[in-house]
């Protein structure tokens, strides 16, 4: 049903703090072991001014623990981040489970008798999933929620973990990598940690040394999914005992990323054509014509190699085409992949070693063979056999070919990546299609794109409410996608109308997303009449 609004003014009151709901917990947040004293001009100073512009959390920890008597300067210290709008989490030890459940709810009891704090930070945690370590962590977690249910319990096992930590949960979030910068571009995360919210995964990197080591490192986590994160160029024995000589930096370069545009989504086409005219056979390509193509991939692969450059993609009744246009020749037959994710859920299906692609592949196309994945986890991994389907590539630089509807269960879409299996550099199509979750991929719909969906995702909720109102009352390109789906150049009432006209509509992606935090319509449209007014663009992650 669709649902007009009216902005009155009597409404101007009304609570409008659903309207961040899915934004604020996504934000890169910095997680600072501030093992540091707070003395007058202390690294805590630094802290109070970065918690203004970005999300800040420090772990106080002023003797391995709370210490054994209340510090007045750590009470001021802790007051003051918090008024400046960060979080403190107190510092506990486990020992890796050896330390007592008494020992530690102690340290808790006086964390909650002496400082005003957000939550408890659980060090040196195990990293297996043992009956009795998660009896134990589950313990001393429960015994925090008993005290303020709204409290945050980091978990650090400070290495890769069992993903049974979340999901009982003995920790609300967990820091699953602390080490030095030099591992940290080879360091390849547990696949299940891109199934949870990132404000759930924290990484720790010290030892950066330089500012442009750190500014990669913090792109490399965004990639990994890890909200929480801290990178520093202080060093062992305690590389926790100061903020790094670059922290002015790192707070721009997370406010940037918080700062920056929705992603637009997948770029995503529908081409239907009359059953039968386009046929894969001999070197004609006229039957294309007319057949939108994705955006050109200019030349970025050296010597005679698969370098794609344009893709067209149509359906009829009976099958999906593929059309795909190179710089040079290439090399043919297995070194040209479209690997095909027909549940468009990155989490099941084919994504290679340490997540490579950005896709999880339930499908693939290898030269004129079809293979459906048989692995058991997406590194896991085994393809079977369906059969060869027509395949022309004469010339060589202009390759076309098919692929049965029925074969792959006659899906309504499907996501896709191209990769050219090269000698040297591979090629893929789009460039970034293996960063991981972090990267871009293609959508095809059988019956066009879902007014509404603006993310892509196939379902219309709340992340494409929050684009709409991210943008509100802006000027935009007319029809542009991303916030303007009534196409008049103005993001407002009308394009709000379309995303609520079509609430619910589509199939709810498989990953964590829009589900489970959508507003019944009702509701929304009487949060929306005093808010909409008061909207700016903001980090819509």
């Amino acid at each position: 049903m669709r649902i007009t609004l009216t902005v009155q003014l009597a409404a101007v009151c009304v609570v409008t703090t659903m309207l961040t709901t899915g934004s604020a917990s996504a934000a890169l947040t910095a997680i600072v072991p501030a093992y540091f004293y707070p003395t007058t001009n202390s690294p805590w100073d630094d802290l109070n001014a970065a918690a203004s512009r970005i999300p800040v959390t420090a772990i106080m920890n002023p003797g391995s623990g709370p210490g054994n008597f209340q510090d007045s300067n750590y009470v001021g210290a802790v007051d003051n981040l918090r008024t400046a709008g960060g979080k403190v989490i107190g510092y506990v030890s486990t020992s890796y489970g050896n330390r007592t459940a008494a020992a530690v709810k102690a340290d808790i009891d006086k964390y909650v008798s002496w400082y005003n704090i957000d939550g408890i930070f659980f060090d040196e945690m195990t990293n297996t999933g043992t009956t009795g370590t998660l009896n134990y962590y589950q313990d001393i977690y429960d015994y925090v929620k008993a005290i303020n249910s709204g409290w945050e319990v980091m978990g650090n096992p400070g290495t890769s973990t069992t993903e049974s930590y979340l999901t009982r949960p003995v920790a609300d979030s967990l820091l699953v990598h602390e080490n030095v910068g030099a591992s940290y571009p080879g360091y390849t995360p547990s696949s299940w940690n891109f199934n949870y919210d990132p404000s759930q995964i924290g990484h720790l990197v010290h030892t950066a040394a330089t500012e442009a080591d750190m500014l990669n490192y913090l792109d490399l986590a965004v990639q990994r999914n890890a909200g929480q994160v801290y990178i520093t160029d202080d060093v062992l024995g305690n590389p926790w005992d100061t903020l790094p000589s670059y922290w002015d930096a790192e707070v721009t370069r997370i406010e940037e990323i918080n700062n920056a545009p929705p992603p637009a989504g997948p770029q995503t086409m529908s081409n239907p054509v009359v059953n039968g005219s386009i046929v894969v056979t001999g070197n004609d390509r006229t039957d294309w014509a007319g057949v939108p193509a994705y955006d050109v991939d200019g030349a970025d692969t050296a010597g005679p190699e698969v370098d794609y450059q344009q893709v067209q993609v149509a359906h009829d009744d009976d099958n999906f085409y593929f059309r795909f246009q190179l710089n040079t020749s290439g090399f043919l037959g297995f070194r040209h992949n479209i690997f095909i994710d027909v549940d468009q859920d990155r989490t099941t299906g084919f994504r290679g070693s340490g997540d490579q692609l950005s896709i999880g592949a339930d499908f693939l196309l290898q030269g004129s063979s079809v293979f459906s994945f048989a692995g058991a986890s997406a590194t896991t991994w085994g393809w079977s056999f369906l059969g060869t389907q027509p395949w022309d590539d004469f010339p060589t630089t202009d390759i076309e070919t098919q692929i049965p509807r029925s074969l792959i269960g006659n899906p309504d879409g499907f996501d896709f990546v191209l990769f050219g299996d090269n000698s040297t550099t591979a090629d893929y199509y789009p460039n970034t299609g293996e960063a991981g979750a972090g990267g871009d991929l293609l959508r095809y719909l059988v019956n066009g794109p879902l007014a509404g969906d603006l993310d892509g995702d196939g379902f219309v909720g709340i992340s494409d409410l929050n684009i709409v109102l991210g943008n509100w009352n802006l000027n935009v390109p007319p029809g542009d996608p991303l916030a303007d789906p009534s196409g008049d150049g103005f993001v407002g009432i009308d394009d709000l109308n379309i995303v609520l006209g079509n609430w619910n509509a589509g199939t709810p992606p498989g990953t964590a997303g829009d589900v489970g935090n959508i507003p019944e319509p009702g509701t929304l449209a009487l949060l929306m009449l005093g808010g909409v007014a008061m909207i700016r663009r903001a980090p819509l992650f």
